[in-house]
């Protein structure tokens, strides 16, 4: 799996590709977090359209047990899907709430970063761009 990271002054963007094993997933996570921490942010946007793997289910719980941990009090996160791979997706999203955090799913890339930057500066920024 290769996968880029991205950081503004409000959210870090994470974008996956290939064939993806949940090792690599939780190495790209460390990374996220680190960069949440050093810049005080608590908000990230993770792109997954271009992976061609789905989870199992005991990937599943890992992968939320992954997002919940460390993660910062308050913070969101808005994973985006294509519409096939939506069911997991909402599945993840479940288990996540479940642990106490804001993961929502979306399949427009647009909406998602719309969501996830609601409150924060680059709010009308996106709102500039979609006119």
């Amino acid at each position: 799996m290769s996968y880029y990271i991205i950081s503004t002054d409000n959210c870090v963007f994470l974008t996956c590709e290939g064939i993806s094993s949940l090792n690599e997933m939780t190495a790209a996570w460390r990374e996220v977090r680190d960069e949440l921490a050093q810049k005080s942010l608590n908000r990230v946007l993770v792109n997954v359209t271009a992976l061609r793997t789905s989870p199992t289910t005991a990937e599943l719980f890992d992968l939320a047990k992954l997002f919940w941990r460390d993660f910062p009090q308050g913070g969101r996160i808005a994973l985006v899907v294509r519409w096939e791979q939506s069911r997991w997706a909402k599945s993840l999203e479940m288990l996540v709430r479940t642990l106490g955090m804001w993961l929502t799913v979306f399949v427009s890339e647009e909406q998602a970063e719309a969501w996830v930057l609601l409150g924060t500066h680059d709010e009308q920024a996106v709102e500039a761009f979609a006119q």
